[in-house]
């Protein structure tokens, strides 16, 4: 192992040598420059060696744990007569990143081709006698049932998968090798929570079939969330301006010291764009590791469950959480599922989880981040700010149900579907927020129904439709009519109204008003 950061005092010798003959090229452009003033300084090629040198380095030091992978899936004759879509040579990512702006490129394909072969990139991460252990996406093993790995030597070998975990996009491929591999062949997995902004990040693969492509950049954030992705949960990601192309997927993203910090695993594209622009994401090594391990040891992946719905975050909302709540950030509960750790442990709706365990809770994704982390049947510390009190209440998790009985549960506890005869008589609210409600049909359901909502209002802005009832108007429960009318009649005009709300699918969120 080469010695690490040895060459940070190379960058800084660069930008001093560099910057007089750069302040003089633009502050003189029309002034003709001799020619022995057109070749660097013996000083400044020095600085660039050894930058040359250190990066010439990492790629000695991490090529050979880089793999290119292959992956085919038995044909199958398909029903459907339309064309599909495939993505081009080099990666597949199987409607990981449909939709703008986190598209891949795209081609029509035969349509009794179901599905296509796939390509893309893969790290050496572990190696126990003959077998070798490889990082890789889910995408790039979805829907496939057989692989080929190349390594930089050429070596080729068929490989079989481990384990593949949906919702953090990563998989684990095996191969046998005829004898043990040697270490300068398995990467070092690094601590991506000390990445910073700012810092070197290299990300080595396939792309477009290009094994062994080295590329350059920083880290340009930290903490990054993607929406509209498929079934798998982008957060916390590193972004890099290190070109990522399509078969880079499943790739390693590096630091100066020949780490890994991150798994590769997508890029942004304007419409109609082709290819990098400079904005490429990666999985950090922190949650890739525990994945890999969990896939290594059980085939499968599981995480702890809270059973809570919480705002997803935004500068508004952090904005009324400090107004309304008191706290300067935090995860803001809209509901709590029945019979969940939370419900069990005493959390309500419109609390603020400012602390999970000993890490602090600035928004959602730090939230979900820190319980998705933590094994089931963990006792855990739970900080939370109801009622501008703090208060902490200690938490068993359970393991996460599957997707489609968390969503069952989200849509529970809704209030009957009503009695026959005649609709309470609505209350004109004209003028306010834009919303009219009734009393609902069914006296045991505790709030006001809305029945309409003005075109361009506040309430319409907020997300509150016809149906939805109203629990609660700031800090004061509505139960009936007289309730709703005297909470509202006192919500400020020129101050946002926080709401709890309960949709017709019968799950629990906050609505904010704003004049």
């Amino acid at each position: 192992m080469f010695a690490k950061r040895s060459n940070n005092l190379a960058v800084i010798a660069l930008s001093v040598a560099l910057g007089g003959t750069l302040a003089s090229t633009w502050t003189r452009p029309n002034q003709a420059v001799a020619t022995d003033q057109g070749v660097v300084s013996s000083d400044q090629k020095a600085a660039l060696a050894r930058i040359e040198d250190a990066f010439t380095s990492i790629a000695d030091r991490v090529e050979p744990t880089v793999v290119t992978i292959s992956a085919k899936a038995t044909v199958r004759q398909s029903q459907n007569t339309q064309p599909r879509q495939r993505r081009q040579r080099g990666d597949d990512e199987d409607g990981s990143f449909g939709g703008v702006p986190f598209e891949f490129f795209r081609q029509f394909e035969a349509p009794d081709r179901s599905p296509s072969p796939a390509g893309g990139s893969g790290v050496i991460v572990r190696a126990q006698g003959n077998t070798a252990y490889i990082l890789t996406n889910n995408h790039v093993v979805r829907s496939r049932d057989r692989f080929r790995v190349s390594l930089q030597d050429g070596q080729e070998f068929d490989a079989t998968l481990v384990g593949a975990d949906e919702r953090s996009d990563l998989a684990v491929l095996k191969i046998q090798t005829p004898r043990p591999l040697p270490a300068k062949n398995v990467a070092s997995l690094g601590d991506s929570g000390r990445v910073r902004v700012g810092q070197w990040a290299i990300a080595i693969g396939s792309p477009l079939g290009y094994d062994s492509t080295f590329t350059v950049g920083v880290i340009s954030a930290k903490g990054r969330t993607l929406s509209g992705m498929g079934r798998s949960s982008y957060s916390d990601l590193l972004q890099t301006d290190a070109s990522i192309n399509p078969g880079n997927s499943g790739g390693p993203l590096v630091n100066i010291d020949g780490e890994v910090v991150g798994i590769n695993v997508a890029i942004a594209s304007a419409p109609g764009a082709m290819g990098n622009i400079g904005i490429g994401f990666a999985i950090p090594a922190n949650t890739a590791k525990d994945v890999m391990s969990q896939l290594i040891e059980k085939g499968k992946v599981t995480r702890g469950w809270l059973g809570v719905q919480t705002s997803m975050g935004n500068r508004e909302l952090a904005q009324e959480l400090k107004a309304h709540y008191g706290v300067q950030g935090g995860a803001l509960v809209e509901d709590v599922l029945p019979n969940s750790p939370a419900q069990k442990a005493g959390l309500k709706a419109e609390d603020v989880i400012v602390r999970f365990g000993d890490r602090p809770v600035n928004n959602f994704t730090d939230l979900e981040g820190a319980v998705g982390n933590t094994r089931p049947n963990t006792r855990i510390p739970v900080t939370i700010v109801r009622d501008r009190r703090e208060m902490t209440l200690q938490v068993t998790l359970e393991e996460r149900l599957p997707e489609d009985q968390v969503a069952k549960l989200a849509r529970g506890g809704q209030g009957g579907e009503g009695q026959e005869g005649e609709p309470a008589r609505p209350e004109p609210m004209a003028g306010k927020f834009g919303l009219t409600v009734q009393q609902p049909a069914d006296a045991a359901v505790k709030g006001v129904e809305v029945v309409a909502v003005a075109p361009g209002s506040p309430a319409e802005e907020a997300g509150i439709r016809a149906g939805d009832i109203i629990e609660k108007v700031g800090r004061s429960e509505v139960a009936n009519l007289s309730a709703y009318r005297k909470a509202i009649d006192a919500a400020p005009d020129t101050e946002a109204v926080v709401l709890r709300v309960r949709a017709q699918g019968g799950s629990t969120g906050i609505r904010i008003l704003r004049p």
